[in-house]
């Protein structure tokens, strides 16, 4: 029931659209299709819904939680984005702040004007292409092996 909506209107206009569709409605834990036209079946369908959303709301309590207490320790949660650099002021320490990365910078603003620019001939793919020949490193590449950025947590 989760996956078909993660809260109770959600789930409520799917179910219903589908039924006045003259669809069945086929979930994991249900025998056969649901009849919304029957009140107990409707009663149920309610419940589970109703169970997908509270369970929505305790995944994402978990996720702020954890991201709070992550950032409070100084680790980083997940890489960070290109043209950004995690900053600490004693090796192997804390995250002490996130601030531009000198050159990922300068490339993305350059991209950026360069698409706006002229959007017809230059799109995402063409300005990557014209790095990739210029030999600029890629997002990743100043993520690996990179010693100035002192990102990598695993």
């Amino acid at each position: 029931m989760d996956r078909l909506g993660r809260n109770v209107v959600d789930c409520l206009n799917t179910g219903y659209k589908m039924r006045d569709e003259g669809k069945l409605l086929v979930t994991y834990g249900h025998e056969g299709p649901w009849d919304l036209n029957d009140t107990t079946d409707e009663n149920r369908f309610t419940m589970e819904a109703w169970g997908a959303q509270m369970e929505l709301r305790a995944i994402q309590r978990r996720n702020r939680s954890a991201t709070v207490k992550t950032r409070a320790a100084g680790r980083p949660k997940g890489k960070p984005s290109y043209g950004f650099r995690y900053v600490r002021v004693v090796m192997g320490g804390k995250i002490d702040h996130v601030e531009l990365h000198p050159h990922a910078a300068t490339v993305i603003r350059l991209v950026a004007r360069r698409i706006l620019a002229d959007p017809e001939r230059n799109t995402s793919s063409s300005e990557a292409a014209r790095l990739n020949r210029a030999g600029e490193p890629a997002p990743v590449d100043h993520l690996i092996g990179s010693p100035n950025l002192d990102c990598a947590e695993e």
